[in-house]
């Protein structure tokens, strides 16, 4: 792997044919001089985009120091995330809050270096069109609340992840169980009727389950959560190339903040909870009681990777709320306020309908009288 030195000195952002910057182009999905129109094509291979070792990770980290080579980290006071920028970058906003209280933070820290990357698939224009579009859908949300969105708060942010792999092995035991019916005679309105009474017939089982895990997607942000990113996934993960630093120049860039061993623990946690629906496929029957799974795991390898995201933050009644896109594939999801009024009016019109209903119904009008 290169030394850090090496990586910001093959860091070459000047145009050949014209002197000016090069910057990477969702819009031309190649690496691009705005200035005379000069254009590079990405290189898509991905051979440097490879397992490590999990376990001599945590006991040895790479350094890697961003704020060299024409990027600063900033520390937004507000909500805690850090991000890189471009060193020229004077007004800086928070993409995650919206704040504009952002310092340089003298962020000294052994970094593991990104090996892959996606760069953004979805253009600034697009995911303008797709905020554009989210905001106004809905009819129980503050009509005030299209206004609220400006395109000055649209951020094109590349987000940290980890990758896990891991081999599992479980056992697991638990009762299943068969629904069956039995006629008993019960007495209804002061007669005896036969009716079918469902019981249950338990037997108790177990088993072993090995299972391999693949890319299970970790984000290492501070301040994205990985509720949020879930709701963007999936990314085509067979799309990640080598990590050039190219790509990330003229974007914004968050340094990831959640270590490789505190993001297997999350990955464990996914594991986990898929084994046990996995285990309990196995166990089968109608229903199920008193399942129980032991897991151990083995040979765990990660890949630090860079995925691109567009993040948007507006104050609504000085509350919060996050939009998000996913930079490859466009899915977008975000929260939005509700209007108690609206939602209070429907539910008067609802129980207005009902009430007519049961009135036409009682006052005889069905019946022709």
């Amino acid at each position: 792997m290169e030394t850090p030195d090496q990586i910001e000195n093959n860091i070459e952002t000047a145009c050949p044919s014209c002197g000016g910057q090069l910057i990477y182009s969702a819009e031309h999905k190649k690496i691009h001089c705005g200035h005379c129109g000069y254009t590079e094509e990405v290189d898509n291979t991905n051979d440097k985009v490879v397992e490590q070792s999990l376990s001599d990770a945590i006991h040895k980290v790479k350094s890697f120091v961003p704020e060299e080579r024409g990027k600063k980290v900033f520390d937004c006071g507000n909500c805690g995330a850090k991000f890189m920028v471009e060193a020229t970058e004077i007004k800086v906003s928070c993409g995650f809050c919206g704040s504009r209280n952002v310092n340089v933070d003298a962020y000294e820290h052994q970094f593991i270096q990104p090996m892959g990357i996606i760069p953004f698939y979805v253009s600034r224009d697009e995911g303008a069109k797709l905020f554009n579009k989210w905001i106004k859908k809905g009819i129980f949300h503050p009509n005030k609340l299209k206004r609220l969105a400006s395109l000055d708060n649209l951020h094109g942010v590349y987000i940290p992840f980890w990758t896990y792999d891991a081999m599992t092995h479980s056992s697991w035991s638990g009762e299943a169980g068969q629904y069956y019916n039995v006629q008993t005679q019960v007495r209804i309105n002061g007669r005896m009727q036969t009716k079918n009474v469902q019981q249950i017939r338990w037997s108790r089982r177990s088993g072993r389950l090995d299972h391999f895990f693949d890319d299970i997607l970790v984000v290492a942000s501070g301040a994205l959560k990985q509720n949020h990113v879930q709701k963007i996934l999936p990314f085509r993960l067979e799309e990640v190339v080598n990590f050039d630093p190219r790509l990330m120049v003229g974007w914004e860039a968050e340094v990831y903040k959640q270590e490789v061993d505190e993001g297997y623990r999350e990955a464990e946690l996914i594991m986990d909870h898929k084994i046990r629906n996995m285990c309990s496929a196995q166990l089968g029957g109608d229903t199920q009681r008193n399942l129980h799974v032991n897991s151990s795991k083995d040979s765990q390898t990660f890949k630090h990777i860079i995925l691109p995201i567009w993040i948007a933050s507006y104050v609504y009644n000085d509350k919060i709320y996050h939009f998000t896109i996913n930079g490859q594939t466009g899915r977008v999801s975000g929260k939005k306020p509700i209007s108690y009024f609206k939602i209070a009016f429907c539910v008067f019109l609802f129980a207005l309908f009902i009430f007519g209903l049961w009135y036409l119904k009682h006052s005889g009008v069905f019946d022709g009288k």
